[in-house]
């Protein structure tokens, strides 16, 4: 395949340079640009474990069980020799793999514990529960901008998405008290694996930590295992969510918590309801209404007009496999979203596709003993 001006997503949305959506895309450069440089991190970030093939071979496998066939078929070509089934360590880790694409909540430090147990080291787990989860954000971004194209419009079924199940053990594996129900309070996270210290860092990614004001999380510090592809993704997560224009920020920070309320991700639901009534305070009620939804219960329910719209398309994109189909999108443009608007929602949901299946499958959430005074 060719890739036209570098840009993977483009070529396979069949966008062409003087499209409208191209150019919407260019405006939300930063997004942007580091999707495109996180991929080519990723597939050539140097393994112990991981080869370029099995990479290709992993990414194949995440992107057909998503629902994205024109990035499976990508990495199908892009294989160039047979992987091994029986090899224990690539058997474990296409185990993590099925379990964290389809059902992130049920991924578990015993998942983990098998990896390690199989040679995996820290910064080749990483290595993988990136790739893993970066192709499940490349998967729903290829899928919405088609939508947007109305060129595939595959998905049809109406079926609305749900609610995921979530944790309901009462402590973590280190004993602290486990939340078992969604909350706007601040909550701790606990890594299963060994973070980066402070002084084991390098000058440079100190400094670009200290930017993003991550020295000092036990998330970020794990993450730094493979510190390159953590600043390429906090890019990201900049370029789609800090951005002026499109998509009011609330509405941003309300699809993050809509799509970890289908993956069951008590954490980031927190952090993202929490922002989302801090910038309409005025829509706090909605925000509840949000995370009071039972597990196995349709999410899209009892919002004004375009809350209802907006939920509806963020959870079926963020099903497994995509659920969201083109007339989700004609709803939102008939009440008056604009192009910019619609693709910042597609990048807000697409993203914490990435974002959730991390901190579900690299530790667990605490509550903090301030939360129970």
């Amino acid at each position: 395949m060719t890739i036209f001006n570098d840009d993977l997503i483009n070529s396979l949305t069949n966008l062409t340079p003087d499209s409208s959506l191209a150019k919407v895309r260019k405006e939300r450069s930063a997004a942007t640009d580091n999707t495109q440089a996180s991929f080519e991190a990723i597939f050539s970030a140097p393994s112990a474990l991981l080869s370029e093939d099995l990479k290709y071979d992993l990414a194949h496998q995440v992107a057909m069980i998503t629902g994205s066939p024109s990035l499976a078929e990508f990495y199908r070509q892009s294989i160039k020799s047979t992987i091994s089934e029986d090899v224990p360590a690539i058997k474990a880790a296409k185990e993590y793999l099925q379990i964290l694409t389809v059902s992130p909540k049920q991924t578990s430090f015993q998942l983990i514990e098998q990896l390690t147990n199989h040679g995996w080291q820290e910064s080749d787990l990483i290595l993988l529960a990136q790739l893993i989860t970066y192709v499940t954000y490349q998967s729903r971004l290829i899928e919405g901008i088609l939508l947007l194209t109305n060129i595939d419009d595959n998905f049809s079924s109406q079926t609305k998405a749900v609610a995921g199940n979530w944790n309901h053990q009462p402590f973590t594996k280190q004993g602290k008290p486990s939340p078992t129900a969604f909350t706007q309070n601040n909550l701790g996270w606990e890594s299963w694996l060994t973070a980066r210290e402070p002084s084991t860092l390098s000058p440079e990614e100190i400094q670009t930590m200290k930017k993003f004001g991550q020295l000092n999380s036990e998330y970020f510090l794990l993450l730094a295992h493979q510190s390159k592809i953590l600043e390429l993704r906090t890019l990201v997560d900049r370029g789609v969510f800090y951005t002026s224009g499109g998509l009011p920020r609330w509405e941003r920070e309300f699809a993050a918590a809509v799509v970890s309320k289908v993956n069951g991700c008590i954490y980031c639901a927190s952090v993202h309801a929490r922002k989302a009534s801090q910038y309409a305070k005025e829509r706090r009620t909605d925000v509840d209404k949000l995370l009071a939804t039972p597990a196995g219960s349709v999410l899209a329910e009892g919002f004004d007009e375009r809350l209802l719209a907006v939920t509806d398309l963020v959870a079926s994109l963020s099903a497994t496999p995509i659920q969201a189909n083109a007339s989700q999108v004609a709803v939102l443009r008939k009440l008056g979203l604009s192009e910019l608007e619609l693709l910042d929602l597609i990048q807000s949901s697409a993203f914490f596709s990435w974002a959730n299946r991390l901190m579900l499958s690299l530790g667990e959430p605490f509550e903090k003993v301030e939360n129970k005074e």
